[in-house]
C-alpha cells in the first residue's frame, strides 16, 4: 500500500480506560480514544461530544477588536466607503462574503477587492495598495490576510486610509502599523483560543458588531459559510473550530444561502449528508477553482448573491473551472514526479524544491501537497515565468515552514503562511541559492527517521468491538478534520480467507477475514495491489476505521483499511528466523569437560513472579539488564511477562535482534538469538538465560567472553528445540525443489526477492513446515548439489537457475550442508 509506515501507538492500562469510561459515560472504545490523545479529563469530553455556541469566547477578548468595531460603527453612521480587501482561497473568499454581506444588509457603503493569485499574488502587494487612493475608500478592512504588509500598510495609511487588518496567520514579534490589527497570534494577544481560521476571526469581529450594534446573535446566520472556510483552510478542529463547524454542518444541509444551495446541488451533494470529508474534497475545491483559474470574486458573487439564476450560472462555471484545474494538476505533478526522480537525490536533499516554466500559480499548492504525500518530505513547487518566481510549500510533522522561510529570507521577495504551508516570491536567479539554504535548515531540524511516514493509531480493537453501537458512538466525534481526525483503530492477527478485485478497473480490494471462526468483512479502497501480496491464510495486522455497512435493509460493520502488513507475530517469527540464521554459524563442538565446566558455574535464579521480578530486582537496583532468548517461545512468554509488569511503558525495554545498536542500550534488552561478537554484553550489568537453546556449545561461545559473576540463567539450562523450526527433512526438500521449478517452468530460472515469501508460499502449497531459516539453506544444498545456480539480483535478492539434470535421483547425503544440518540434533 505504498511507502511503508511507521504505526504509532500509545500504550496505557485496560484499568484506566475503564475508569474514564465510566467517568465520562462513554464506552471503552471511545476512552481508549481519548486516552491516546492526550486527553482523561471527563469533563472535557463530556464538553467536546456536546458543543455548545454558549462556549465560544468573548469576541473583545481579542487584542484592538474594540477599536476595531468602533471605527467600524464610526464608518456606518458617517457613510464612509469600506473597502474589504480579501484573498482569493476559500478561507478568504468566505471572509470576504460574510463581512460584506453583514455590512450591505446593515446599510454600509461597502465593496470588496480580491487580488489576482496569477498577477497580483497573495496578500497586499504594493502594486495593490497604489491602487487604493485612485478607489476613493475610507477604510480598508483585511481578511485573511496582511499581516505581514508592514510597507503596504504604511502607505496606505500614508494616503489617509485607515487600514484594520484581521489575519490569523503567524506574526513576527511586532505587526503594521495600522488602525487596528486583530488577529489571535499577536504575542500581546491574550484571546484563548489561537488556532481560528481567517474566516473564524472574521465571524468574531460580526459577533463584537452584532453586540455593539444591538443585533446579537445575526451572525449566526453565516455559520455555514464559516464552517465551509474553516474545514476548507485545514485549521485545527477543535476548541472553537470544533463548534463553528458543528454547528455550520448542521444549517448547510438545509442553507438558506442561495450560492451555497447551488454548488451543492452541482456537485451532486444535494440530499446527502454534508460533512467535512464533502467541504474538504467537494464543495471547497470548486470555490478554489475560482481564484486558481481566473476570477475569485465570482465565488464571492455566489456566496452574496440573492439571485438564483446567476448562482447556479456560477456554480456550473466554478464546476467546469475544477475539471480544468484538475487537468493541469496532473500534468504539472507529472512534470515535478519526473524533475524528482531524474534530478534530485533524495537522500542527500530533506527538503524537495522543484521549478518548472510557467506552471499555473493557482495549482501548484495542490500539486506540492501531491508531492509532499507521495515522498514524505517537505516540498516547494516554483513557477517560473520571466523574471519572476512564485512558489507554494507544503511540509510533514516536525518541520515548520515558516520559520523554515525566516531562516531564507535573504533570498526572498515575499513569503507568508503557517507550519505547515505557505507562499512565497523570489527571483529565479535565487532558486538554487534557496535550495540550498532551507536544505541546511532542514538538516539541522530533521533526521532520517523523520522522513518515514507516520500513521498514528488510536486503540486496538477486537471483533467484540464490531458493533454498530460502537460506529455510532465514534461519529459523536466529529466533525472530523486537522487534530481531529475519524478513529484510526488497529486489528490484529486476522487471517485471510478470501480476498478478491472489485469496482471499476478493478481499483479496490474486499477482503474477508477469519478472527478464529468469526467473519470479519472489509473493503480496501484503491487497494487492488494487495492480491499482489496477500493470499488466502496469511495473517495480518490491518490498520482501519470502522462503518455500518448496510445491504438491503440490513446492516453490518465491515473494516475499512487504511494499511496492511503481515502479523506482528509473522514478522516476529520472520526476524526470528532471519537471526538464527546468522547464529548457527557459532554452534562449533568444544571438549564437552570445557563446555560443561563453564555452564556449570552459571548461577541459576528464580523467583514467584516471574522472569518479570528478577529483572525488576535488578532495576531497582540501578543495573541493566539484558535477556537472552534462543526459541520463540521463551520470546513470547517473556515479552508477555514484561507487558504485564509494565516495562513496556516508557524507554524501559527493547527487543533486539542478534545484536544491540551502539546508541539504544535500554535498561532492558531483550536480545534473540545473540550473535557472540556483536550482541555488546559486556555493556550491561547483569545477562539472563531463559528458555531452550538449540546448544550448549552454544551458550558457551557467548558467554565464554563474559565475567560469569555477571551471567544468571532463569530455573535452569533447557537444551530443546523443535526439530521442524530448524532440520530440513527429505520432504522439505522435495517441496522446495518442486515449488522453484513450477515457477521457473518456462524459462528455467526465477528471481526471488523474498525468501520469507517463497517459505509461506510453500508451506501454503505444501502443507509442510517452512520458515526462511530452511528455505535459505535448502537452496544452498541446491546449489552445492548443482541442481540450482545463483546469481546475485539487486541488493538483497537472488537469481536462481535450474540445471538441467534430467530424472536422475539426488542423494542428498553427499551434501556436507545437508549432514551438518542433520547433526544438530545431536549438538
Amino acid at each position: 500500500m505504498g511507502q511503508d509506515r511507521l504505526w504509532l501507538m500509545n500504550d496505557f492500562s485496560h484499568e484506566k480506560v475503564e475508569i474514564l469510561a465510566e467517568e465520562a459515560g462513554v464506552s471503552k472504545l471511545l476512552a481508549g480514544i481519548f486516552l491516546s490523545r492526550g486527553v482523561d479529563d471527563p469533563d472535557y469530553i463530556k464538553d467536546f461530544l456536546n458543543p455548545s455556541l454558549d462556549k465560544l469566547h468573548d469576541p473583545f477578548e481579542l487584542r484592538d477588536m474594540e477599536k476595531a468595531v468602533d471605527r467600524i460603527i464610526r464608518a456606518l453612521h458617517n457613510n464612509e466607503k469600506i473597502l474589504i480587501y480579501g484573498d482569493y482561497d476559500v478561507d478568504g473568499i468566505t471572509s470576504t462574503s460574510i463581512l460584506y454581506d453583514f455590512l450591505r444588509r446593515n446599510n454600509a457603503n461597502v465593496c470588496y477587492y480580491i487580488p489576482d493569485r496569477l498577477n497580483e499574488g497573495y496578500g497586499i502587494s504594493m502594486a495593490t495598495a497604489q491602487k487604493m487612493p485612485a478607489m476613493d475608500v475610507d477604510l480598508i478592512i483585511t481578511v485573511d490576510c496582511g499581516i505581514t504588509a508592514f510597507e503596504e500598510v504604511k502607505y496606505i495609511t500614508g494616503n489617509n486610509i485607515d487600514i484594520i487588518i484581521t489575519d490569523h496567520h503567524e506574526c513576527r514579534e511586532s505587526v503594521p502599523d495600522a488602525y487596528a490589527v486583530v488577529n489571535p497570534h499577536r504575542l500581546d494577544c491574550t484571546y484563548p483560543f489561537k488556532e481560528l481560521a481567517g474566516v473564524g476571526v472574521a465571524y468574531k469581529l460580526l459577533e463584537a458588531l452584532a453586540i455593539k450594534m444591538n443585533i446579537p446573535g445575526s451572525e449566526r446566520r453565516y455559520l455555514d459559510i464559516v464552517a465551509l472556510g474553516t474545514v476548507a483552510d485545514v485549521v485545527p478542529l477543535l476548541g472553537e473550530n470544533r463548534i463553528i463547524v458543528k454547528y455550520g454542518l448542521s444549517i448547510m444541509e438545509k442553507t438558506s444561502n442561495i450560492g451555497l444551495k447551488s454548488l451543492i446541488k452541482v456537485a451532486g451533494a444535494e440530499n446527502k449528508e454534508i460533512d467535512s470529508f464533502v467541504i474538504g474534497f467537494v464543495l471547497g475545491p470548486r470555490i478554489n477553482a475560482a481564484g486558481r483559474i481566473g476570477d475569485a470574486t465570482r465565488a464571492v458573487r455566489l456566496l452574496t448573491t440573492d439571485d438564483e439564476n446567476e448562482a447556479l450560472e456560477i456554480a456550473k462555471e466554478l464546476n467546469e473551472q475544477n475539471i480544468l484545474r484538475k487537468q493541469n494538476e496532473l500534468a504539472i505533478f507529472e512534470e515535478a514526479v519526473n524533475i524528482v526522480e531524474s534530478d534530485i537525490d533524495l537522500g542527500k536533499e530533506k527538503v524537495i524544491v522543484v521549478a518548472g516554466e510557467k506552471w499555473h500559480h493557482g495549482v501548484i499548492g495542490i500539486v506540492s501537497s501531491k508531492i509532499t504525500e507521495k515522498y514524505y518530505r517537505p516540498s516547494i513547487l516554483i513557477s517560473v515565468d520571466g523574471d519572476e518566481a512564485k512558489g507554494s510549500a507544503r511540509s510533514i510533522e516536525g518541520f515548520n515552514l515558516f520559520k523554515a522561510l525566516v531562516h531564507c529570507e535573504e533570498v526572498l521577495e515575499k513569503y507568508g503562511g503557517h507550519e505547515q504551508a505557505a507562499g512565497l516570491a523570489l527571483k529565479p536567479e535565487n532558486i538554487d541559492d534557496f535550495r540550498r539554504m532551507i536544505n541546511e535548515y532542514a538538516d539541522s531540524i530533521l533526521d532520517e527517521g523523520d522522513l518515514v511516514p507516520r500513521m498514528k493509531i488510536d486503540v486496538r480493537i477486537t471483533r467484540q468491538d464490531m458493533t454498530v453501537d460502537n460506529c455510532r458512538e465514534l461519529k459523536l466525534l466529529a466533525p472530523f478534520g486537522e487534530s481531529n481526525p475519524s478513529p484510526v483503530l488497529r486489528y490484529d492477527n486476522l487471517r485471510v480467507g478470501e480476498i478478491r478485485l472489485v469496482g471499476q478497473d478493478s481499483r479496490h480490494a474486499k477482503i474477508r477475514f477469519d478472527d478464529n471462526g468469526a467473519v470479519i468483512d472489509a473493503i480496501c479502497f484503491n487497494g487492488g495491489r494487495l492480491t499482489d501480496y496477500y493470499s488466502e491464510s496469511d495473517v495480518v495486522d490491518v490498520v482501519c476505521s470502522m462503518e455500518v455497512n448496510s445491504w438491503n435493509g440490513r446492516e453490518n460493520v465491515q473494516l475499512n483499511i487504511k494499511d496492511i502488513r503481515l502479523g506482528e507475530t509473522v514478522e516476529r517469527q520472520n526476524k526470528f528466523y532471519f537471526s538464527l540464521d546468522r547464529c548457527i554459524d557459532f554452534i562449533i563442538r568444544q571438549e564437552d569437560n570445557i563446555v560443561d565446566e563453564v555452564l556449570s558455574k552459571i548461577q541459576a535464579i528464580e523467583y514467584p513472579g516471574g522472569i518479570a521480578e528478577a529483572i525488576n530486582v535488578f532495576l531497582s537496583r540501578g543495573e541493566k539488564t539484558a535477556v537472552l532468548v534462543n526459541s520463540p517461545e521463551g520470546l513470547e512468554f517473556i515479552e508477555r511477562d514484561l507487558k504485564k509488569a509494565l516495562l513496556s511503558c516508557g524507554d524501559t525495554y527493547g527487543i533486539f535482534f542478534s545484536s544491540l545498536p551502539h546508541d539504544s542500550i535500554k535498561p532492558v534488552s531483550v536480545v534473540v538469538n545473540p550473535h557472540p561478537e556483536e550482541a555488546l554484553l559486556s555493556n550491561f550489568d547483569r545477562v539472563i538465560l531463559f528458555g531452550a537453546w538449540i546448544s550448549k556449545y552454544y551458550i558457551y561461545q557467548i558467554v565464554r567472553k563474559i565475567d560469569l559473576k555477571r551471567v544468571y540463567v532463569y530455573n535452569k539450562i533447557i537444551i530443546d528445540f523443535v526439530d521442524d523450526d530448524i532440520i530440513l527433512k527429505r520432504q522439505d526438500m522435495v517441496a522446495v525443489y518442486k515449488y522453484l521449478k513450477s515457477c521457473s517452468e518456462e524459462s528455467n530460472q526465477m528471481v526471488l526477492e523474498d525468501l520469507f515469501a517463497l517459505a509461506r508460499n510453500v508451506s501454503r502449497k505444501y502443507g509442510i513446515s517452512m520458515n526462511y531459516f530452511k528455505v535459505k539453506r535448502a537452496i544452498q544444498v541446491f546449489e552445492e548439489l548443482s541442481l540450482i545456480k545463483k546469481l546475485p539480483y539487486g541488493e538483497k535478492g537472488q537469481v536462481v537457475i535450474l540445471n538441467n539434470i534430467g530424472n536422475n535421483r539426488t542423494n542428498l547425503e553427499n551434501s556436507c550442508l545437508f549432514r551438518n544440518i542433520q547433526m544438530l540434533r545431536s549438538v
